[in-house]
Formats: C-alpha cells, structure tokens, sequence
C-alpha cells in the first residue's frame, strides 16, 4: 500500500545499503520514477541462519538488495508470487516492503525572493510562541536534542537556510542522492518552518538557524523534480543513519495507509533503548483512517490545525494523533532562492518537532 508525504511538494527515493536494483531512482532499487516493484519483500533472519536465508533466496532465482542490520532481516526482489509463497511455506517471516510515495498535496503560487525582502513570521511560528517571539538571546548555540529530518532533501543554498545542516548518511554527503539539493521541494519547506533564518528577509522558523541539523533523503534523486516514491525499508535504513549520527529527534512529514511490522519493530526499539524522540504526519485524508509511520504507538502523530485552531478539514483523526500544529497556508522556504505556501499534516510535523528541538 502507499505512503506519501503528507501536503506541500512532492517527489522520491530509495535509501538503504545493498545491490540496488531495476534501473531505479532509489539507492535501493526504488524505479522512483515508474511503477514501485510489488515483489520486493523484507525476510527476517537470525544469527544463525542467515547465510541459509541468502542462499536460498539466490537460489530460486531472488535478487538481494540489502541487508538491515538493526532489523536482523534482508531485503529481497522475488521474480513472482509463487516463489514468494515457496519461501513462505518454508517458515521464514517475510513481509511485503510497503511502498511509499510521494504526494504533490497543497501547494501555493512560488514566490520570488525579490518579493521577499522584508523578513515576514508565519501565523504559524506566531502561533506556537502565541505571539511572543523570542530573541535571538533565548535559543542556545548547540542543540540539546539534535534534530534528524528524513524527506526528500536540503537547498543547502537556500539563503535563509543555516548552511550548517550536514547528511546523517556520509554517502549522501556527495553523489546522485546529495542531501543538499531538494528539486521535490518538500523537504526545504519542512526544514524552514523548522530552522529558518532571522537574517531580516524571508520568513523565520522556530527556532532560527538551528544547528546541528541532520538530513536523510529518501524522495527523490539529484537532477530529478520529481519525489516519486521510497519503500519501508529505506525508513528503516534512514532512522539508523539519523541515530548514528547523534539524532535525539526524528522529523518525518510523511507516511501512507500500510503497516509494517518491520518498521514498527524498529521505532519501537527506537523508543524504549535510545531514548529517541519521532514525529510523523497524521495524514490528509480528512478521516479517521490510520496511516503509518505516524500510528504507530511509540511515534508522536501530528495532526494539522488552521489559523482560527480549528482542526484542518483533511487532517486525519483517530486515537492515535497526540497533537495538532498549524497545517494550513503556511509559508515557507523553497528551492534554492524562493518561498511557497503549503497546506497539510506535513507542514504541520515541523511546527511540532521545531518546538520539541527547542526544549
């Protein structure tokens, strides 16, 4: 089933280690461009037993892509169903890799930073300072709790963006998944409404110029426009690189309507041994729908509200959703020079893991 980032821009990638793939825009395999491989799967191992997994799977013909570590477990390309219900029947654990994609959402008319001049705060920085504003005095120089945003990139150019954000995965320090270069968009105007600048033009975030930033991209490619689409795994994969690098806050304005138990185990873990704290989007579908990896138990769900707090009329609700942040018309950082406004449970994420980075 799918997942998307939830509102604002939209387009994808694949993030993990491995042997990669069909022709894909994902470093896992991911054709982020085309139609998501519904034969790739994630096959539990053990300590003992994963070299038989390996060469079993080899040897009905599977294609290996990579190895998740902390989740004891592989992923692999079947060449059809019946091999898959083969491997099955032998008793390994194996899941299907959801796949997640990436969402156009709401989306305003870009503004040129010529007309941005004049340092403007969005309602919704407003709105969780109510109108109090902080100085420049009030926010400390290192982050007591660095923050980690898994999205589709950073426009490390930006010029009201700290140019201090570094990849939490070295290999996305240089390359065709370069953390530093955003053409989906959606991920530059999640880190503004985060971190962006008090430097008397543009827009500000919540906490201006925060330091110590991570990113992980997982939609889309360099050169590319366009988000496309990521699997679980790459999630699996990114929230690891977000640990290593030092992360205590995992911000994430995506998700889609399947579960993993896979990716469940991983946040869970996440949760009860590292002391990590994980945000995601609720969901815009406007029902009471679950999407994940929001509804999971041991991640914060964020719902989006409008300028009068009133919940947004395609914010997800279920008893799942723990918060609610401004989702609606909010401006924000985009491309290398420019400002947009997008709606959804997406801007919304950032507005509440801005302020948990602050605290």
């Amino acid at each position: 089933q799918p997942s998307t980032p939830f509102g604002g821009g939209g387009n994808g990638n694949g993030n993990g280690r491995g042997n990669g793939g069909d022709n894909g825009n994902g470093r896992d395999g991911g054709n982020g461009n085309g139609k998501p491989d519904h034969l790739q799967y994630i096959v539990r191992v053990g300590k003992n037993n994963e070299e038989v997994v390996y060469q079993t799977a080899m040897h009905k013909k599977a294609k290996f892509i990579k190895k998740l570590k902390k989740a004891n477990a592989l992923v692999m390309k079947f060449p059809d169903k019946q091999t898959v219900d083969d491997f099955k029947s032998m008793g390994y654990d194996v899941e299907v890799d959801q796949v997640r994609y990436a969402d156009a959402g709401f989306r305003g008319s870009v503004e040129n930073l010529a007309r941005q001049l004049a340092e403007e705060i969005p309602w919704g920085i407003q709105n969780v300072y109510d109108g109090n504003i902080p100085s420049a005095s009030y926010f400390p120089d290192e982050a007591q709790h660095p923050i980690c945003i898994i999205d589709s990139g950073y426009s490390l150019n930006h010029p009201d963006l700290p140019n201090t954000a570094t990849a939490a995965d070295s290999n996305q320090a240089s390359g065709t998944y370069y953390f530093g270069e955003d053409g989906c968009r959606h991920g530059t105007h999640v880190a503004g409404t985060v971190a962006a600048s008090d430097n008397n033009q543009g827009v500000i975030g919540v906490y201006p110029d925060a330091p110590g930033i991570k990113i992980v991209k997982v939609f889309g490619q360099s050169n590319s426009n366009s988000c496309g689409w990521t699997y679980s795994s790459s999630l699996i994969a990114a929230v690891e690189d977000c640990k290593e690098s030092g992360a205590k806050i995992i911000s994430m304005s995506l998700g889609g309507g399947g579960s993993s138990s896979f990716e469940r185990n991983a946040f869970q873990s996440m949760f009860d041994n590292d002391d990590m704290l994980v945000i995601a989007a609720a969901g815009n579908s406007g029902n009471s729908a679950k999407s994940y990896p929001a509804s999971y138990s041991s991640i914060m769900s964020v719902g989006a509200n409008d300028v009068n707090d009133q919940i947004a009329s395609f914010s997800q609700y279920n008893d799942e959703v723990d918060i609610s942040g401004p989702g609606v018309s909010v401006k924000s950082t985009v491309g290398t020079s420019e400002y947009d406004v997008y709606s959804g449970t997406s801007m919304a994420t950032p507005h509440v893991s801005g302020v948990a980075l602050v605290l």
